[in-house]
């Protein structure tokens, strides 16, 4: 018998030990698939993740050049 994947309830995870952990793993997980979509795809790719926890950020660019170009033209 197949088990069947059910739909995760998203909400807020209270415990900030457990938040942090989810949040880090996630945040991997999305980068990695923008990468893919940016080779897969030759798409132009621009991530930017703000921590919630300490403020610091993460950017991913596909092409480097073009994505962090246009988005430090925004933040001007």
């Amino acid at each position: 018998m197949a088990r069947q994947r059910g739909r995760v309830v998203l909400r807020r995870i209270e415990d900030r030990r457990r938040r942090g952990i989810c949040f880090r793993k996630r945040r991997a997980g999305l980068v990695k698939k923008a990468e893919e979509l940016a080779v897969l795809c030759d798409a132009d790719v621009g991530l930017l993740v703000i921590n919630p926890f300490d403020g610091t950020f993460q950017r991913f660019a596909a092409p480097a050049t073009v994505c962090v170009a246009a988005a430090e033209q925004q933040m001007k």
